[in-house]
């Protein structure tokens, strides 16, 4: 009677152990697949991003150039001037 007990117990210890070791396993692989899909994640944000600013930096230009032509046409800036700081502000696109 006690060696069926005891193997029993025994098998009942390797079961467990090889379900943790599965279970581990398998948390594992989870964690490298979400591991992953955050890296993919990422690298599609980053992609995004730079078309933003370049937008914003367009605008600032362009608002930039308004100011000047209105400088100029009230007579602040001369033609050289104005033809000067817009070649530098264009150049900047």
């Amino acid at each position: 009677m006690r060696g069926r007990i005891a193997s029993f117990a025994i098998g009942s210890a390797v079961a467990k152990r090889r379900t943790s070791a599965a279970m581990t396993q398998a948390q594992q692989a989870q964690q490298a697949q979400q591991k992953e899909i955050d890296q993919l994640k990422a690298a599609q944000m980053q992609q995004a991003q730079p078309s933003q600013p370049q937008q914003s930096n367009q605008e600032d230009i362009t608002v930039k150039l308004q100011k000047l032509a209105d400088l100029h046409q009230k007579g602040i800036l001369s033609d050289e001037e104005f033809q000067k700081l817009k070649m530098e502000l264009i150049s900047k696109l």
